[in-house]
């Protein structure tokens, strides 16, 4: 039985072994492609690192600088090095934080239109990360500095609603009151500073939010309710 069995073996290995070798020299090649493949993903991401440490070395020393043609300069070294993270390493790990400091950056360069343009895909793309917040109200900052008070707003409003407890809920709140103020709308404004002064009392915006609620009602720009 045993014989039978084993001649029976042996036929189906004759008929079968050109295919098992196929089958072994292609597992093979792709076990080795990925090898490859793995091998150049990882090297791509320490140079992905190596240039978004370096850029992010450069915004620092810019934050930090008092001379204001320095500053400039060391932000167009970190902007540039942010954008061949991205353009040059596509699946490298480092890309999320890339394009939020590449939209910091761009603000910081008062380049508003293509900072809010960055921080608009980095706030669609990561809407749970511990960045978003930091992403869409720098978002709103640069919709302000464009004049383009309703976008703000509406940005302001959304990070509100979605992180009333975070520390840059008074912010948002204070940003709305300035931007109802722009627009002319002094009621609304008064009515924002006062609810920063109430939600948020121990902020130093509730500080700023009193100074705001005297000023209007001294210009006599608000119209007080009677009684």
């Amino acid at each position: 039985m045993d014989e039978h069995l084993r001649e029976r073996w042996l036929l189906v290995w004759e008929k079968n072994k050109k295919r098992f070798f196929l089958y072994t020299l292609l597992v093979l090649a792709v076990a080795g492609i990925l090898t490859g493949l793995s091998i150049f993903r990882n090297e791509m991401d320490k140079k992905a690192w190596a240039k978004f440490n370096l850029a992010t070395t450069y915004f620092q020393q810019a934050q930090s600088s008092e001379d204001d043609k320095g500053r400039l300069a060391k932000y167009q070294k970190a902007k540039s090095l942010y954008e061949e993270v991205l353009s040059r390493y596509p699946w490298a790990k480092v890309r999320k934080e890339a394009l939020f400091y590449l939209g910091n950056c761009l603000y910081c360069l008062g380049e508003y239109k293509q900072a809010g343009q960055i921080l608009q895909k980095f706030c669609r793309r990561y809407e749970d990360d511990y960045f978003f917040p930091w992403a869409e109200i720098k978002l709103a900052f640069a919709y302000e500095q464009q004049g383009q008070y309703e976008e703000a707003i509406k940005t302001y409003e959304e990070l509100l609603k979605k992180y009333p407890d975070n520390v840059l809920a008074p912010q948002a709140l204070l940003g709305m009151a300035r931007c109802l103020e722009l627009q002319g709308k002094w009621n609304e404004a008064l009515s924002k500073y006062e609810e920063l002064v109430s939600r948020y009392p121990l902020s130093s915006e509730a500080a700023l939010g009193e100074v705001q609620i005297q000023r209007l009602k001294g210009e006599g720009k608000v119209i007080m309710s009677e009684g």
